[in-house]
């Protein structure tokens, strides 16, 4: 298991780094498509380190 060194973003912090809409977000994770996110309760968290790795993954364009 992990350990988490940063704290999680929540959905509003993820939203507006990356420049999207809740609903976009919120639409991703009904889709099951998008970044991997922790539930706990009914708070939605994204952490750090993988929302890091997707973006690395997801990077677009030549060196």
């Amino acid at each position: 298991m992990a350990i988490i060194n940063k704290p999680s973003l929540t959905e509003n912090q993820l939203a507006e780094r990356w420049g999207l809409s809740i609903k976009t977000l919120q639409d991703w994770r009904r889709k099951g498509t998008g970044v991997a996110y922790l539930k706990l309760g009914k708070a939605i968290r994204y952490p750090h380190e993988v929302v890091e790795k997707y973006e690395t993954e997801h990077m677009a364009g030549g060196v």
